[in-house]
């Protein structure tokens, strides 16, 4: 038609230039050609008066069925595939896929009167099965579902991921397969529905369509009236207005009666849903992320940033993902209050998204909150639509003043009218026309950053945003003093953290330096870790401190500092499977020895038995080895008793072993070599220098090597020491064995002058705080005297208790030296 007309124009144009043109005969050609342009003109402005002449609606033009369905489908996929980061502060340049990252959130049925609001709240159904959607929509049609979940939790992912599946036809059985997906976000619709309660469904899907797939009309009635869609509703507590939401609610009681062949779905904030619930309606509530699930989606998350970054995928780029990947995890399982954030899936991508764009952690944690109260309080209403009274820095300004007071009261739940008298002075500064109730119910409603804990007692979803808005409250009035006064008050902690990575951290250090206990100093250490700035001379006393005062012949100066030293360890821990918790690294001799000098007065007596001061000093780093698990549970209590956390063993236990080790002193023994044909028994039984590596091997492992006894020629179990290190009662238990069969005997007066001397040099040795691992030869040289008299003696059948002695001296030798390594070390479990 618009051909046509652009047509027509163009020939009476043509004409009418002609004929004034022809017969202009007293114009000049200026004339004419000015005559043939107003012309021109005039008739284009009239042409187009006609075409905007008010015209009956025209319907869309109706698309066959196989055209309509490929079209939808083609534009459903098209609308959902992209994750919707809107409204984060930190946001990459590209967009990311929802089949790249998307984690299956888990789902349980629940009554919606116990169903949690809490985005960060942790699961307490642990014995409970995790289930995915797919489980609840086994028959057709399902019953209507109500999805329930706090902010962030992925209840809007979820339902994108359902439609891309049956969109793309890859549904997990064949039931679903051929199912129709309608997604409607019922905020768009709802004043049309508070208008006209009897508006159709279709009307209201077909609304949400565009202009170019108006024409699949029918074709979608046709699927409502089979029973081959699953409509989901998204975001019913996205509809602000309670009169609106009880309409919407009634609408939809309506449309499942009408469509009841069809599967519906329904998503919500438990508020939303608590007050207008559908009577026809199963409730599940999303469940938290578990460890699992949170390593699995950084991973994701970050390969799939790599991917659309480098534009390729490729061993460099997944390797670069890996990368960054363990080092975010890394970093959350160091820093536990950010690892508590991540079971919430909104939470836990502007973690990574921080991370990614501004490698902001972990000293950065209080700029990460500041993202997270932002897109909390408005940053993601803003995105998608929503209106409020109060700008987001409105709402944090009110939520400042009761984090502090609430911290100044020590409490972490608030009675509503306490609430609500905490907050009028600010709330009247910026929100005249707001009242406290309003604002608190506003808050928990839309934003998620506080919670009714129960009926009418609020709280913040964590005790990181309150600590965060609190540390920023103190800042913003410069009461830096009001810190200084707490530095030994652990509830105050975080707080003087969060206020340092802002703030001139000078004023906290040097309260800390005068306090001086194991707290303060601890606090000092990181509040310099992580100031925004710090004066060069109290850096440098407060490393001093540390450093130095580790060695002070004060006991309790050295201890001080030396738990200090100890905490900042213990804090760094890692994940190896879900529901354990280690220490990074195990306790070495240095800490293993500040325990026994502080906790033990520094008494051999309760040394194990291969300690030395000479292995402390030497080896000062190396992993203690060699504890019994009664000296282990020992330093666990000593370290619990100062810790917030409870600390319990974890062993591991593998050996690495010299080739050989030579002995600096003379005697009977001079060498002991490992290798495997050292099986002469002459050279043993003379006094020699030989003994075999499987003896040694059998004695700490207890693996009898049948054929292959040199001392008694390979008969009878082999005692010689434990399993694992020797211990004093190892070695007592050993001499005791010898003397009763000695005496059984009633033979070798010799053997009682060897075993006497070997008693005599193990008493001086336990008591002795100036061990010397080369006085254990003395023993060595005796016990081996001991065994050359019971061979030529031909008592062979005593032989296992004098081996005993003998191995236990020689493995306590090595211990003391430091020349054994094993894995067999002390590592702390944290619970």
């Amino acid at each position: 038609m618009q051909t046509l007309l652009a047509g027509v124009a163009a020939v009476v144009l043509v004409i009418a230039a002609t004929a004034v043109l022809a017969g202009g005969e007293g114009l000049d050609a200026m004339d004419k050609i000015s005559s043939v342009g107003a012309f021109a003109l005039a008739t284009v402005a009239a042409v187009t008066a006609w075409r905007q002449r008010p015209r009956p609606h025209m319907p869309a033009p109706t698309l066959l069925p196989s055209r309509a369905r490929r079209a939808y489908l083609k534009w459903i996929i098209a609308r959902n595939r992209d994750m919707d980061f809107r409204g984060l502060n930190t946001q990459s340049p590209h967009y990311l896929s929802v089949e790249s990252v998307f984690v299956d959130v888990s789902l349980m049925p629940r009554p919606i009167h116990l169903a949690s609001g809490d985005p960060v709240a942790k699961s307490d159904d642990g014995l409970m099965e995790r289930r995915q959607i797919w489980s609840f929509l086994t028959e057709w049609p399902p019953r209507t579902l109500a999805i329930v979940g706090p902010p962030g939790a992925g209840k809007t992912t979820l339902l994108k991921h359902l439609a891309l599946l049956l969109a793309s036809g890859r549904g997990p059985t064949r039931l679903l397969r051929k199912r129709i997906p309608v997604l409607l976000v019922i905020r768009d619709q709802s004043s049309a529905i508070a208008e006209d309660p009897e508006l159709p469904l279709i009307e209201a899907v077909a609304a949400a369509l565009p202009p170019e797939l108006r024409g699949a009309r029918p074709w979608l009635e046709r699927q409502f009236s089979r029973g081959a869609s699953l409509v989901m509703i998204d975001g019913l507590d996205e509809v602000a207005d309670p009169g609106q939401r009880r309409a919407i609610s009634a609408w939809l009681e309506r449309q499942i009666s009408v469509h009841h062949a069809n599967g519906f779905l329904l998503t919500s904030r438990p508020y939303g849903y608590q007050s207008n619930p559908l009577n026809s309606a199963d409730v599940l509530q999303v469940r938290p992320f578990t460890d699992d699930q949170i390593e699995r989606f950084v991973r994701l998350w970050y390969t799939a940033t790599e991917i659309r970054q480098a534009g390729r995928r490729d061993d460099v780029v997944t390797s670069d993902a890996k990368g960054k990947a363990d080092d975010l995890l890394q970093r959350l399982r160091d820093n536990p209050q950010l690892y508590d954030l991540g079971v919430n899936p909104l939470l836990l991508t502007m973690i990574a998204q921080v991370h990614n764009y501004r490698g902001v952690l972990p000293g950065g944690r209080a700029g990460l909150y500041r993202e997270i109260c932002h897109g909390f309080l408005g940053g993601r209403r803003a995105a998608k639509g929503l209106s409020s009274e109060l700008t987001s820095d409105q709402q944090e300004s009110v939520l400042r003043c009761l984090a502090l007071a609430m911290m100044q009261g020590s409490k972490r739940d608030i009675e509503a009218g306490d609430a609500a008298r905490l907050i009028h002075e600010q709330l009247a500064r910026v929100a005249p026309g707001v009242s406290p109730e309003e604002f608190l119910a506003a808050t928990e409603q839309q934003s998620g950053l506080i919670v009714q804990r129960e009926n009418g007692v609020y709280a913040f979803a964590h005790l990181t945003f309150q600590e965060f808005l609190a540390a920023v409250r103190l800042r913003e009035q410069s009461q830096h003093g009001y810190l200084a006064a707490r530095t030994d008050n652990p509830w105050w902690r975080e707080v003087t953290l969060l206020y340092c990575a802002n703030a001139d951290a000078g004023p906290i250090v040097e309260a800390c330096l005068r306090e001086d206990t194991v707290r303060s100093l601890l606090l000092a250490s990181d509040c310099a870790e992580v100031a925004r700035e710090l004066d060069p001379r109290l850096r440098q006393q407060l490393d001093w401190v540390l450093s130095n005062e580790t060695h002070s012949g004060d006991l309790r100066r050295a201890g001080l500092i030396g738990q200090v030293i100890l905490a900042r360890k213990l804090r760094r821990v890692r994940h190896p499977r879900p529901g354990l918790v280690l220490v990074s690294e195990p306790i070495t001799n240095a800490e293993f020895d500040l325990y026994l000098r502080v906790s033990k007065g520094d008494s051999p007596a309760y040394w194990p038995a291969h300690w030395t001061r000479a292995l402390v000093l030497r080896r000062p780093d190396d992993p203690v080895v060699g504890l019994t698990v009664k000296e282990k549970k020992a330093f666990c209590s000593w370290v619990s008793s100062s810790s917030e956390w409870t600390y319990g063993v974890d062993s591991f236990d593998a050996w690495t072993w010299p080739e050989s080790i030579e002995f600096p002193e003379e005697g009977a023994v001079t060498k002991i070599d490992f290798s495997f044909d050292a099986t002469d028994r002459e050279s043993v039984s003379s006094g020699g220098s030989i003994i075999a590596k499987e003896s040694y091997l059998d004695a700490v492992c207890g693996v009898s090597h049948q054929g292959l006894r040199h001392w008694n020629g390979g008969w009878g179990e082999r005692p010689a020491g434990a399993a694992g290190f020797v211990s004093a009662a190892d070695m007592a238990n050993a001499i005791r064995s010898v003397r009763v069969k000695l005496r059984l005997m009633r033979l070798l007066d010799n053997g009682f002058v060897c075993l006497d001397n070997i008693e005599d040099v193990w008493a001086g040795w336990q008591s002795s705080p100036d061990r010397d691992p080369d006085d254990l030869l003395v023993i060595v040289e005796s016990a081996c005297e001991l065994a050359e008299s019971v061979w030529h003696s031909h008592h062979g059948l005593m032989a296992d208790e004098v081996t005993r002695v003998l191995d236990c001296a020689i493995m306590l030798h090595w211990q003391a030296s430091g020349l054994i390594r094993s894995t067999a070390q002390l590592w702390l479990r944290r619970s």
